[in-house]
């Protein structure tokens, strides 16, 4: 019998060595082992994974697709170790395509945005601390195309005072990378960290900005401004993909080599690849 609890824990190891978070995966390997386990499997045949995939025909196809995927990946790292396993082809298994359109804010519809990023915050539940990090974290959003879980989790120590870059240390896809911020945000953070000394995920902070009440905040200034929202956005992070748009008409305006720009606007982004 397989001793499938050290393989599976042999390879999250293998695939964090290779640069791989396996955090939510490291979930998923558990329930293959225990499966695997209970079960009295020691060859992993096709009939086998087959009986996983349909296991729990609650699950969405997105999420049974995930499921295979780290399953797929699991037996490649089998046969490695010598041990049988069915190789599941690709394309079996297959997550529905993302059908999101983003919005993407006119130049004019974020100039209300900006003029308007104070004038919801005079209930009492927006302390000096909420109104001054508020309208600070949205320009920074909008600005650098940062996202939202990158830049809640930004301690001092990882931002340059003195040349206005910001060191991304674990965003989305593991890739670390640098953020020169423009002039204006450089000294609205400048003024905001002499103030408090701190940025926005310390120990010591007396308040720490979480998504949703950043997100719950953006929304009131949308409705302040006219702009109305459905079920499906705007929303928060569409203020990355406006960034990124903004980025490409001003390219086009200066008429810069395309073939430079938007490789460097991909590592700007923390992307992998051009097409995401």
């Amino acid at each position: 019998m397989c001793n499938y609890h050290t393989l599976g824990s042999n390879f999250l190891q293998y695939k964090r060595f290779l640069g791989y978070k396996y955090k939510t995966d490291e979930v998923v390997i558990k329930e293959i082992v225990k499966y695997l386990e209970n079960n009295n499997i020691n060859i992993i045949t096709k009939e086998i994974v087959e009986d996983y995939a349909r296991i729990n025909s609650n699950l969405s196809p997105n999420t049974i697709a995930r499921n295979m995927g780290v399953f797929r990946e699991f037996c490649k790292y089998l046969k490695l170790q010598k041990v049988e396993a069915y190789q599941i082809p690709n394309g079996i298994y297959t997550r529905n395509p993302n059908n999101y359109i983003p919005y993407i804010f006119s130049k004019n519809e974020m100039k209300k945005i900006y003029n308007n990023l104070n004038s919801v915050l005079n209930s009492p539940r927006y302390n000096y601390y909420r109104k001054t990090i508020y309208p600070l974290i949205i320009k920074i959003l909008y600005q650098t195309g940062m996202r939202i879980g990158e830049v809640l989790s930004l301690k001092i120590n990882d931002y340059d005072i003195e040349n206005g870059i910001l060191y991304i240390k674990d965003p989305k896809n593991n890739m670390e990378r640098l953020i020169c911020l423009p002039k204006n945000i450089i000294v609205e953070l400048n003024h905001y960290i002499n103030k408090f000394n701190y940025l926005f995920n310390e120990n010591n902070a007396i308040f720490n900005a979480k998504s949703a009440a950043i997100e719950k905040y953006f929304y009131k200034v949308l409705k302040e401004v006219d702009i109305n929202r459905t079920n499906t956005g705007p929303r928060l992070h569409d203020l990355r993909h406006t960034f990124v748009v903004h980025k490409i008409e001003k390219y086009t305006k200066e008429q810069v080599d395309f073939n430079v720009m938007l490789p460097v606007l991909q590592a700007h982004l923390g992307h992998q690849s051009l097409s995401s």
